[in-house]
């Protein structure tokens, strides 16, 4: 069976073994069967179980996401060499040298990635994209940033602009030496919320991209300015 391997800071802190016929869960709850303590972490966040070709792992509705290899996801087929980030830890999907890998997933993998090809997880992620849909139509939606280091409080994005830079006028702080005094700007607008970068030579990134014009940002997206790592999402009112 193949093995999680929990890190954190590149300090491995414990290996799990899979069953074929278990569902592990994880999140920050107690009665999750991998607890990540940190606040970033939903209390019941994500879930790996296992289909005839395959483990797969999904997003239980969480508030700052799932990633696998640097892209959220919602429901993705986990291959040998995979690693899982959930708020600060990592978790490395292997399987054994003497165990006979399922092939890998074919095809690019978008920013909600679905590697999906079984009715099961082609069902659960309907519901979910519905529950999310509902979600959003019932509520008048704002936007704010989590710092996912889990030790600053989010930022709710209320003004028409708001700059992120390392200046003390701006309203995100933003760590590093590259840093730009005002790296980036958050523009709110009636049909949602745009980043823009300033000028400067280092650009921002925006969930591992460079960002050199205005975007629209989405649930999820993740802006790195320096050390300073960001996840925007919906707030509902």
């Amino acid at each position: 069976m193949p093995q999680l391997i929990l890190s954190h800071e590149n300090d491995v802190l414990d290996t799990y073994v899979l069953d074929a016929e278990k569902t592990v869960k994880i999140g920050r709850s107690d009665q999750n069967d991998i607890v990540l303590d940190e606040s970033a972490v939903s209390g019941f966040h994500a879930e790996i179980e296992s289909e005839p070709d395959g483990f797969y792992i999904t997003d239980i509705l969480s508030k700052n996401g799932t990633f696998v290899d640097g892209e959220l996801v919602i429901s993705r087929k986990l291959d040998h060499g995979n690693i899982i980030t959930i708020g600060t830890y990592a978790l490395t999907f292997k399987y054994a040298d003497n165990e006979n890998h399922h092939p890998k997933t074919a095809g690019a993998v978008s920013e909600a990635t679905m590697m999906v090809d079984t009715p099961t997880h082609r069902s659960k992620l309907a519901k979910s994209l519905a529950e999310i849909g509902e979600h959003k139509k019932k509520n008048v939606l704002q936007g704010e940033f989590l710092f996912l280091d889990g030790k600053s409080p989010p930022v709710l994005l209320e003004k028409p602009i708001t700059t992120i830079g390392k200046d003390s006028t701006c309203d995100i702080p933003a760590k590093g030496l590259l840093v730009a005094k005002i790296a980036a700007e958050v523009v709110k607008k009636h049909d949602g919320f745009f980043i823009k970068p300033t000028v400067g030579k280092f650009f921002p990134k925006l969930n591992n991209k460079p960002l050199k014009t205005e975007v629209r940002l989405n649930d999820f997206d993740l802006i790195e300015i320096g050390s300073t790592r960001l996840q925007f999402h919906f707030r509902t009112t």
